[in-house]
């Protein structure tokens, strides 16, 4: 088992806890808890079993939880697993004031996944005839999972500090505000099995990267309207922003989502794309923008190019600033070309910053999107109003 696999198992142990992160009204039966969390993480292409689920107090343990996705062989056991103050909350579902996983670790192929452990707060278990998506899939209020470790005979190869999420309440047809804050992580590249990966990174000067995400975003359940705001950070060579809004993600779609995920469980990872794609075009686009802000990996990769091709950095950079336009004029839109290759080449001889948008004067559906990109692909540019600026 490789370290990405070891990741996705680590990944699935967390998608539990977060389907824990749903609440409670009915008599509180421990059968019940089990079959509300089972229900949830089903929507997830998740399965989840215990070897025991008891009562104490108003506190429900469960014991011997092996959770793993449908379609994989990867699974993940967990010793016990505390549901606190849980109460019944009408027609079958269920609310948890806290739920608490402890840290654990585990050992396969000579890699070792080590986990702090995590909380969630204020959670909610749908009951087995709700027909609210959001409430259905469950939720809570704030979720604080652990530091991760994944090591190679005893060394590091990622490391993360922990993650932080929190939510405004759910109400249907209201807005949820939500904050989730990947904490610091380190990756150790002298360590990772791709000996080109390797040596690339090393001539780089990145032996190791640091960095951490944050993310901040709304939903209005009622007009489908979403936004988020995203920050990539990695400390010494650059930070990406991605914005967007899109319209048309409602309720509707999320159930439908939540059908098809079910449905296609036993299906390619493409057929689930494909289906995914079908679904993504009822979306409209707002607006979208990504920007990539240097602190100096662009000066670090154009070195590395031009030790590689025998060249200068100026060497580099003059080659592609005379190449750009003639790429660009594939397009057959001249003056998005002039104005792309402007902002490439500013950015490329003083790096600071380079984003291109995409500002449609009205949302665009996704459809039309896809229908322009199959028709005349150059026509995106005008139907998004796509623009690239530099150094802003």
């Amino acid at each position: 088992m490789t370290a990405q696999r070891l990741l996705i198992s680590s990944t699935a142990a967390s998608a539990l806890l977060f389907s824990l992160a749903a609440g409670a009204h009915a008599e509180v039966s421990a059968d019940a808890v089990i079959d509300g969390l089972k229900r949830q993480l089903s929507l997830q292409g998740m399965e989840l079993t215990a070897e025991s689920a008891e009562m104490r107090g108003n506190n429900v343990v469960l014991s011997g939880v092996t959770v793993s996705p449908t379609a994989a062989d990867d699974k993940f056991t967990i010793d016990e697993i505390l549901l606190e103050g849980v109460e019944e909350a009408g027609n079958g579902a269920f609310t948890v004031s806290r739920a608490g996983m402890p840290a654990f670790s585990n050992v396969k192929d000579g890699y070792t996944v080590a986990f702090e452990g995590a909380v969630l707060e204020g959670c909610y278990i749908a009951g087995p005839e709700e027909t609210d998506p959001i409430a259905k899939g469950g939720f809570c209020r704030n979720y604080e999972v652990g530091g991760l470790t994944i090591a190679k005979s005893s060394t590091p190869v990622f490391e993360l500090e922990g993650i932080s999420i929190a939510m405004s309440p759910y109400e249907p047809g209201g807005t949820m505000d939500y904050d989730v804050k990947v904490k610091d992580f380190t990756i150790d590249f002298a360590q990772v099995e791709d000996p080109k990966a390797k040596a690339t990174m090393g001539e780089l000067g990145y032996e190791t990267l640091t960095g951490r995400v944050n993310v901040t975003g709304q939903w209005n359940a009622g007009s489908g309207d979403a936004s988020m705001s995203q920050a990539i950070i990695l400390d010494d060579a650059a930070t990406l922003n991605i914005d967007l809004a899109v319209g048309g993600y409602t309720p509707e779609l999320i159930a439908a989502m939540q059908e098809m995920n079910k449905q296609m469980q036993e299906q390619s990872d493409q057929a689930k794309g494909l289906a995914m794609m079908g679904l993504m075009q009822q979306l409209q686009i707002a607006n979208i923008s990504i920007e990539l802000v240097d602190d100096s990996a662009t000066g670090k990769i154009l070195d590395f190019v031009a030790k590689q091709q025998g060249s200068t950095r100026a060497g580099v950079v003059a080659m592609a600033k005379g190449t750009l336009p003639f790429a660009l004029a594939q397009l057959q839109n001249p003056e998005f070309a002039a104005a792309a290759s402007a902002a490439v080449g500013a950015f490329l001889d003083s790096p600071g910053s380079l984003k291109i948008a995409a500002m449609p004067a009205a949302p665009v559906p996704v459809a039309q999107v896809v229908g322009a990109a199959m028709a005349a692909p150059q026509s995106i540019i005008g139907v998004l109003n796509i623009k690239v600026t530099a150094n802003d």
